[in-house]
């Protein structure tokens, strides 16, 4: 039972982190989206009025232009990527916390097989996150938890080091 609260933990860790990185990520794109769609609007707007061709002119290359180095740094750095990753992941250890608070319930005994089965789902949630954590929210989750919960061993060196007291 034990090994199931340690696994319990650092799903729960693991959940915390795709969801406060899936929360900030998304709070970048819609920063970022916004501009697009208020210069699309303006455009839109702009267009359909009387001003001087040329003056029109000058201010749609300029939004479009401004609209266009915009998208290609929330392709670049892959936002939605990571959003999408994130999500689906928080998901699935949520699914699998599900799964091993059933087996507490039960307060049936384990057998290796079955724990072997959920410390491998367990390994391929981490398998499946394409991108890592942002360290200010590694920081974060490390001095909030690191004396209440297991932590995932992507998180354990923080926790033993000087670097989390001097970075948070």
């Amino acid at each position: 039972m034990d090994n199931l609260k340690i696994l319990l933990d650092k799903l729960y860790i693991t959940s915390i982190l795709c969801e406060l990185s899936y929360n900030y990520y998304n709070l970048i794109n819609n920063f970022i989206i916004l501009p697009t769609i208020l210069g699309s609007s303006i455009l839109t707007v702009l267009n359909s009025s009387e001003i001087d061709t040329n003056k029109t002119k000058i201010i749609n290359i300029t939004i479009n232009g401004l609209n266009t180095v915009i998208l290609a740094l929330s392709a670049n750095y892959k936002l939605i990527d990571r959003i999408n990753n994130y999500k689906v992941n928080k998901i699935k250890a949520t699914k699998l916390q599900h799964i091993i608070e059933s087996y507490l319930l039960k307060n049936e005994p384990i057998t290796p097989t079955i724990l072997e089965g959920l410390v491998n789902e367990y390994d391929n949630i981490y398998e499946q996150l394409v991108f890592g954590f942002p360290n200010h929210i590694k920081y974060k989750v490390v001095k909030k938890y690191q004396s209440t919960k297991s932590l995932p061993n992507s998180l354990a060196f923080l926790a033993t080091s000087d670097i989390v007291i001097t970075q948070v």
